[in-house]
């Protein structure tokens, strides 16, 4: 896995494999790569299930841009990949979080975790 950039100390083989099979085209593009974490917080309708939020954790900016791509990752286990992607202009883009299982060396997605438009 030879990448043209370098990525920090935190970012694990599965996620470069990720970035290599995803984000292959516009990898030199990507602004922010970090790490999130699931918050949570009440839900007055269903006070049983609780909100499930992302939070940010540690991340690293490669480069400063008006168009931002950020993407944030969270290791599962051995082969599966919660992403956090973070696209757009700072007050105009969209977030959405997506969970990736690695079947046959091959990442595919298996369901959209959050959503939304900022």
């Amino acid at each position: 896995m030879n990448l043209e950039i370098e990525f920090p100390d935190f970012i694990t083989p599965l996620m470069k494999k990720w970035l290599i099979q995803f984000k292959t085209t516009i990898l030199k593009e990507i602004t922010v790569v970090g790490l999130f974490h699931w918050g949570y917080r009440p839900n007055k309708r269903k006070p049983e299930k609780p909100t499930r939020i992302p939070r940010l954790d540690e991340n690293q900016t490669l480069f400063e841009s008006g168009f931002s791509r950020k993407i944030y990752f969270l290791e599962i286990d051995h082969q599966t990949l919660h992403v956090y992607q973070n696209s757009g202009f700072s007050l105009a883009g969209s977030i959405t979080v997506k969970e990736f299982v690695l079947e046959n060396n091959i990442f595919k997605e298996t369901e959209i975790l959050f959503s939304m438009i900022k």
